[in-house]
Protein backbone atom coordinates (compact mmCIF):
# COMPACT_ATOMS: atom_id res chain seq x y z
CA UNK A 1 0.00 0.00 0.00
CA UNK A 2 1.73 3.29 -0.69
CA UNK A 3 2.21 5.96 1.63
CA UNK A 4 1.68 3.15 4.28
CA UNK A 5 4.21 0.44 5.79
CA UNK A 6 2.68 -2.85 6.63
CA UNK A 7 4.72 -4.14 9.91
CA UNK A 8 5.34 -0.09 10.81
CA UNK A 9 4.10 1.47 14.64
CA UNK A 10 4.95 4.60 13.54
CA UNK A 11 2.51 6.88 12.25
CA UNK A 12 3.23 10.33 11.13
CA UNK A 13 0.46 13.15 10.86
CA UNK A 14 1.34 16.12 8.01
CA UNK A 15 -0.24 18.68 8.00
CA UNK A 16 -0.63 20.77 5.19
CA UNK A 17 -2.67 23.89 3.19
CA UNK A 18 -5.20 22.23 1.19
CA UNK A 19 -5.88 25.36 -1.19
CA UNK A 20 -2.11 25.11 -1.96
CA UNK A 21 -1.43 23.48 -5.54
CA UNK A 22 2.43 22.35 -4.75
CA UNK A 23 1.04 21.12 -1.61
CA UNK A 24 -1.57 19.61 -3.31
CA UNK A 25 0.51 17.61 -5.70
CA UNK A 26 3.09 16.81 -3.05
CA UNK A 27 0.67 15.06 -1.37
CA UNK A 28 -0.64 13.41 -3.89
CA UNK A 29 3.16 12.15 -4.93
CA UNK A 30 3.70 11.28 -1.58
CA UNK A 31 0.45 8.58 -1.49
CA UNK A 32 2.25 6.85 -4.34
CA UNK A 33 5.50 5.82 -2.38
CA UNK A 34 6.06 3.29 -0.10
CA UNK A 35 7.25 4.30 3.25
CA UNK A 36 7.60 2.39 6.30
CA UNK A 37 5.38 4.80 8.69
CA UNK A 38 1.70 4.91 8.15
CA UNK A 39 1.05 8.52 6.59
CA UNK A 40 -1.71 10.31 7.76
CA UNK A 41 -2.48 13.46 5.72
CA UNK A 42 -4.86 16.06 7.23
CA UNK A 43 -5.83 19.88 5.57
CA UNK A 44 -5.30 22.92 7.74
CA UNK A 45 -8.33 23.63 7.12
CA UNK A 46 -9.63 20.44 8.63
CA UNK A 47 -8.46 21.91 11.84
CA UNK A 48 -10.47 24.99 11.67
CA UNK A 49 -13.41 22.95 11.58
CA UNK A 50 -14.93 22.13 15.23
CA UNK A 51 -14.58 18.32 16.08
CA UNK A 52 -13.12 17.26 13.21
CA UNK A 53 -9.23 15.89 12.60
CA UNK A 54 -7.31 15.48 15.63
CA UNK A 55 -3.25 15.75 15.27
CA UNK A 56 -1.38 14.79 18.57
CA UNK A 57 0.60 17.91 19.55
CA UNK A 58 -0.80 20.46 17.14
CA UNK A 59 -2.01 22.65 19.49
CA UNK A 60 1.69 23.72 20.10
CA UNK A 61 1.31 25.68 16.59
CA UNK A 62 -1.02 28.96 15.53
CA UNK A 63 -2.75 28.62 12.97
CA UNK A 64 -0.55 31.87 11.26
CA UNK A 65 2.34 29.07 11.84
CA UNK A 66 0.71 25.88 10.10
CA UNK A 67 0.24 28.32 6.95
CA UNK A 68 3.48 29.58 6.84
CA UNK A 69 4.97 26.03 7.17
CA UNK A 70 4.19 22.22 6.63
CA UNK A 71 3.86 20.55 10.35
CA UNK A 72 4.62 16.58 10.54
CA UNK A 73 3.67 15.24 14.42
CA UNK A 74 4.00 12.13 15.18
CA UNK A 75 2.00 9.94 17.40
CA UNK A 76 3.62 11.58 20.66
CA UNK A 77 2.92 15.06 19.77
CA UNK A 78 6.40 15.96 18.77
CA UNK A 79 5.93 18.83 15.86
CA UNK A 80 8.88 19.47 12.99
CA UNK A 81 8.12 22.19 11.22
CA UNK A 82 9.32 23.43 7.75
CA UNK A 83 12.46 21.84 6.34
CA UNK A 84 12.55 19.78 9.50
CA UNK A 85 9.00 18.05 8.95
CA UNK A 86 10.39 17.56 4.72
CA UNK A 87 12.97 15.75 6.17
CA UNK A 88 11.10 14.08 9.03
CA UNK A 89 9.19 12.47 5.94
CA UNK A 90 11.62 11.72 3.58
CA UNK A 91 13.36 9.65 6.46
CA UNK A 92 10.18 7.58 5.99
CA UNK A 93 9.91 6.94 2.27
CA UNK A 94 12.22 4.08 0.71
CA UNK A 95 14.57 5.24 -1.55
CA UNK A 96 14.81 8.83 -0.17
CA UNK A 97 16.21 8.53 3.19
CA UNK A 98 19.66 9.26 2.23
CA UNK A 99 18.44 13.07 0.93
CA UNK A 100 17.62 13.39 5.29
CA UNK A 101 21.29 12.20 5.64
CA UNK A 102 22.15 15.35 3.93
CA UNK A 103 20.55 17.22 5.89
CA UNK A 104 23.00 16.24 8.51
CA UNK A 105 25.51 18.31 7.16
CA UNK A 106 27.14 21.08 8.44
CA UNK A 107 24.99 24.59 7.03
CA UNK A 108 22.72 22.42 4.88
CA UNK A 109 19.82 22.68 7.89
CA UNK A 110 20.27 26.51 7.61
CA UNK A 111 20.04 26.15 3.64
CA UNK A 112 17.39 23.78 3.60
CA UNK A 113 15.06 26.66 6.17
CA UNK A 114 16.08 29.30 3.70
CA UNK A 115 15.01 27.28 0.36
CA UNK A 116 11.34 25.91 2.35
CA UNK A 117 10.82 29.43 3.24
CA UNK A 118 11.54 31.24 -0.23
CA UNK A 119 8.88 28.52 -1.69
CA UNK A 120 6.64 28.42 0.77
CA UNK A 121 6.24 32.18 0.96
CA UNK A 122 5.61 32.37 -2.54
CA UNK A 123 3.90 28.97 -3.25
CA UNK A 124 0.75 30.34 -4.36
CA UNK A 125 2.08 33.02 -6.74
CA UNK A 126 4.03 30.16 -7.98
CA UNK A 127 1.74 27.19 -8.58
CA UNK A 128 -1.58 28.53 -7.54
CA UNK A 129 -3.89 28.16 -5.55
CA UNK A 130 -7.32 26.12 -5.37
CA UNK A 131 -10.36 27.84 -4.23
CA UNK A 132 -11.90 24.42 -2.15
CA UNK A 133 -9.54 21.98 0.08
CA UNK A 134 -10.00 18.46 -0.91
CA UNK A 135 -11.66 15.84 1.40
CA UNK A 136 -10.52 14.54 4.32
CA UNK A 137 -8.64 11.89 2.51
CA UNK A 138 -6.66 14.42 0.50
CA UNK A 139 -7.07 15.37 -3.04
CA UNK A 140 -6.30 13.11 -6.36
CA UNK A 141 -3.80 14.64 -8.30
CA UNK A 142 -5.01 14.73 -12.52
CA UNK A 143 -2.55 15.45 -15.20
CA UNK A 144 -3.04 18.17 -17.36
CA UNK A 145 -4.90 17.43 -20.49
CA UNK A 146 -2.86 17.08 -23.41
CA UNK A 147 -3.43 20.16 -25.79
CA UNK A 148 -5.50 18.12 -29.37
CA UNK A 149 -5.16 21.57 -31.14
CA UNK A 150 -1.62 20.35 -32.31
CA UNK A 151 -0.82 18.33 -35.01
CA UNK A 152 0.34 15.01 -34.77
CA UNK A 153 4.12 14.86 -33.84
CA UNK A 154 4.41 18.46 -33.39
CA UNK A 155 4.24 21.63 -31.63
Amino acid sequence: MAGAGKHSAEKLFIVYDGQCNLCLATVARLKELPSRAHLQFVQIQQLEQPGTASVPGIQQASTQQLYEKMHVADSNGMLYAGADGVIRVLRTVKGLGALALLYRMPGMRRIADAIYRIIAGRRYEWFGRTEQSCSVDGCEWKPPRQNNNYPEGGR
